[in-house]
């Protein structure tokens, strides 16, 4: 009985040492899993904030993106408009340097005109004291006599809805005085 006793006593051993190894290997699983739940909620966590994070960032990219577009279309815009102004400037600038010319030349043509017409009018002048001086001449040359007013030929009126003649004017040189 006593060999009994022993395998009993040996066995209640190796149960109490199996069943000890087995508490604290569950001990060490429940550990394990606390710490895996740990780190499992640790990196959902992370997850959710790197999610938040990345539809944030499309966000700010397609927010971007459309800014990006409107100012390179805006910069379309203002180029053609630049390009226009400065085609538009080029073009009135040209269209003025011919005013100007124009301008020049029909100064120069009047200048031309204006010393025509003094010159002529200077050689009218002479003319006119040379015929003066002439009929002056002829006039003192005939005799006293020979110059006796004529009876004017009569002068029939004038007709209904006619002008009368106007007499022509007579100056002081073409009586001699």
């Amino acid at each position: 009985m006593a060999a009994r006793k022993a395998s009993r006593s040996s066995r209640s051993r190796q149960a109490g040492a199996a069943s000890s190894a087995t508490a604290r290997q569950l001990k060490q699983l429940r550990a394990t899993v606390r710490e895996l739940r740990a780190k499992l909620a640790k990196e959902a966590k992370k997850n959710r904030l790197d999610l938040r994070l990345l539809n944030e960032a499309k966000r700010a990219r397609d927010q971007i993106s459309r800014q990006v577009a409107a100012l390179r279309e805006q910069g379309r815009k203002l180029a053609g408009q630049l390009k226009k102004t400065l085609t538009e400037g080029d073009r009135r600038k040209k269209a003025r340097d011919q005013a100007l010319a124009k301008i020049a030349e029909l100064k120069a043509e009047l200048m031309r005109k204006t010393e025509d017409l003094k010159r002529k009018s200077l050689e009218l002048e002479q003319l006119a004291r040379e015929s003066a001086e002439r009929a002056h001449t002829i006039w003192q040359s005939e005799p006293k006599e020979a110059v006796q007013p004529q009876a004017a030929p009569p002068v029939e009126p004038p007709a209904a809805g006619e002008a009368q003649p106007t007499p022509a004017p007579t100056t002081s040189e073409d009586k001699g005085i």
